[in-house]
């Protein structure tokens, strides 16, 4: 998978919904093929407000 397919899958599911698996797999990718990845921070904040561990402190 390239960096332009993993963010249009990881925007497709951002949008249309996806599993906590499908979300957690796209962060991956995303990491793997730019440490530094907004978009994978962006995917990782998703999870924890999906898995109720968000905090707005």
């Amino acid at each position: 998978m390239d960096y332009s397919e993993a963010l249009r899958m990881a925007e497709r599911n951002l949008i249309e919904g996806a599993t906590l698996a499908e979300l957690r797999e796209l962060a991956s990718d995303l990491r793997a093929l730019t440490p530094d990845s907004l978009l994978a921070d962006l995917i990782e904040i998703r999870i924890q407000v999906i898995e109720g561990r968000w905090n707005n402190v």
